[in-house]
């Protein structure tokens, strides 16, 4: 599998977590596909570990439904039917625009002032490149942009479901999609956010995200070949 190809300095962090992040992203890349299986050995071979670390990690990716352990068989990689997909992104408008709405309220100065230099940033990167040059550097700062607005909350039970979901939308390449067919749209999004984020409005910052993830489903619903499959169901 050559998991550990382009894997960082293993001493870093614990090696249960150095596993966990490369068997994760072999899955939402698609290196490991759907149905397939492996054991607890070949992990624990491939990384030169042993079975513990392993086991510990490929623990963490049965509870975020990566995978599935069968007795007798090892551990087989889940796919996802696009009605449970759909259903994630309902629940996901749930958390997040309850996320955002304390965000709007309890948001610091800091937050404020560290939200807009990213969103200069945003805007620079968007002006001077192009294609999958303008993806590959856009993205990261749109994700600390995210970051920034979630963890604004002060929960960290209701980011840490935030997160947990939207995990499940990274896993199949859903945000990239979704993403690149409106960049401009979903940046001009981020810029209304922030502005409802100084004004203190939590209703105004709930309707702009409610807005945007509504967009994203129907794109995703049409460029995912599931409009016919999902035609009748209701995104609440």
């Amino acid at each position: 599998m050559s998991l550990l190809q382009e894997v960082p300095d293993l001493h870093i962090q614990p090696m249960r977590e150095v596993i966990y992040e490369r068997l994760r992203k072999a899955i939402v890349l698609g290196e490991l596909q759907p149905d397939s299986y492996f054991t607890d050995a070949d992990i624990a071979h491939e990384f030169g570990v042993s079975r513990t670390p392993a086991r510990e990690a490929l623990q963490k990716l049965e509870s975020n439904g990566y995978i599935e352990r069968v007795p007798k068989k090892g551990n087989r990689i889940l796919g996802i039917s696009p009605y449970e997909l759909a259903h994630s992104y309902a629940i996901r408008k749930a958390l997040e625009t309850l996320a955002l709405r304390y965000a709007a309220v309890r948001i610091t100065e800091a937050e404020l002032a560290e939200m807009k230099d990213v969103l200069d940033k945003i805007y620079e990167i968007r002006q001077s490149m192009t294609g999958d040059e303008l993806l590959e550097n856009l993205l990261p700062s749109i994700k600390r942009f995210n970051e920034i607005a979630f963890e604004a909350c002060k929960s960290s039970r209701i980011a840490e479901a935030v997160w947990s979901e939207r995990e499940i939308f990274d896993r199949y390449r859903v945000l990239r999609m979704v993403f690149s067919n409106r960049i401009d749209k979903s940046i001009h999004r981020r810029n209304e956010l922030y502005k409802a984020f100084l004004a203190h409005d939590p209703d105004l910052a709930c309707q702009i995200w409610t807005d945007h993830l509504n967009e994203s489903f129907l794109i995703w619903r049409e460029k995912s070949g599931n409009s016919e499959v999902l035609k009748d169901f209701q995104f609440f």
